[in-house]
């Protein structure tokens, strides 16, 4: 929505007039007194802008203190320290502390973000990406590519041919797209530059951001069916049944995606028309593997049940993503 903010045209002097700028719009571009302002004349209306020469944004720097702390907690502070955009990332810990490789593979995980110094007491991560540069669309085909990948070689999982562990690799590749895009994002949303400097207008940050956290969902649910299937002992019949189900919300995750690339509402609405057919199946192949091994009580055959019940979980959330990919196909105008 547009807001319009209504203002009093005050005469200055004998030639001109001024308005009083919005504090929020002076705020959001990290303007103060002094700085220009370009004004464009189209006859009838003037545009403001801010003045488009670089502006040094503020260095933004944090310090994490580890102890008392396990990886888990340490994880989530220092992705959550990525994706707000801070520029230097300091880890504190004692000497005796023996968690320093652990966090170093967090940093790793974290595209951009690079450790230039490591002490006894202190491992300090610096970005080195600048995000003016980086390609929205090209992290989402990435992703896209990798996750589509994944999928791929998680059907095979059904036919004999499983390579769990390339699939779990495969899943760090797409998490670091998703922290880089949504650093990149976020950033974009909170400082208009930045969106200028991309080219993006305010739905499309909205629409990319979204579409980046659903290709990393799918892209773990695969890895978790992927994990059940590795460690399960099905029947061939079972697995067949499995592959066509899986193949066919496969095809439609192609489909969204090329409809996506190409703004095609026909083929979105397609896909949104029929993801009730596919959760449906996903729904009675559950209910009825259920019935045929309720009254088997064997250990091997309750672990089965569990796995089923998971995969066709994962496959359903799979096949939801992909209609909400379509859905966000037909907002473009």
């Amino acid at each position: 929505m547009v807001n319009i903010d209504v203002r009093k045209l005050i005469s200055f002097g004998k030639g001109s007039y001024i308005i009083s700028m919005p504090k929020s719009w002076v705020e959001k571009n990290n303007l103060k007194k002094g700085d220009l302002i370009s004004v464009s004349d189209d006859g009838f209306g003037l545009t403001l802008s801010a003045n488009q020469q670089e502006k040094k944004l503020d260095f933004k720097e944090i310090d994490i203190d580890s102890k008392n702390k396990d990886i888990e907690m340490l994880k989530a502070e220092i992705v959550s320290s990525y994706l707000n955009g801070y520029d230097t990332i300091n880890i504190l810990f004692d000497n005796n502390d023996k968690g320093a490789p652990k966090i170093k593979d967090i940093i790793r995980n974290l595209s951009g973000l690079e450790i230039m110094e490591q002490t006894s007491t202190r491992i300090v991560a610096k970005n080195l990406i600048n995000i003016n540069e980086i390609s929205i669309s090209n992290i989402i085909r990435r992703m896209d590519i990798i996750t589509r990948a994944m999928m791929e070689d998680t059907i095979l999982c059904y036919r004999g041919h499983c390579n769990y562990e390339s699939i779990h690799n495969r899943d760090f590749d797409v998490n670091r797209l998703y922290f880089l895009g949504y650093r990149v994002l976020k950033n974009a949303m909170k400082n208009p530059r930045i969106a200028k400097s991309l080219g993006i207008d305010s739905w499309q940050l909205h629409s990319d951001i979204i579409t980046i956290l659903r290709l990393e969902k799918i892209a773990d649910r695969q890895k978790r069916i992927a994990r059940y299937l590795s460690t399960a002992n099905f029947e061939r019949a079972t697995l067949a049944e499995l592959d066509k189900i899986h193949t066919d919300i496969s095809e439609a995750y192609n489909e969204v995606m090329k409809s996506y690339y190409n703004q095609d509402k026909k083929a979105a609405i397609g896909i949104e028309v029929t993801n009730k057919d596919r959760t449906a199946v996903c729904d009675k192949f559950l209910e009825r593997y259920t019935n045929m091994h309720a009254s088997t009580k064997s250990k091997t055959a309750n672990s089965n049940l569990v796995a089923i019940a998971k995969i066709v979980e994962n496959l359903k959330a799979t096949a939801v993503e992909v209609r909400n990919t379509a859905r966000t196909v037909l907002c473009y105008e």
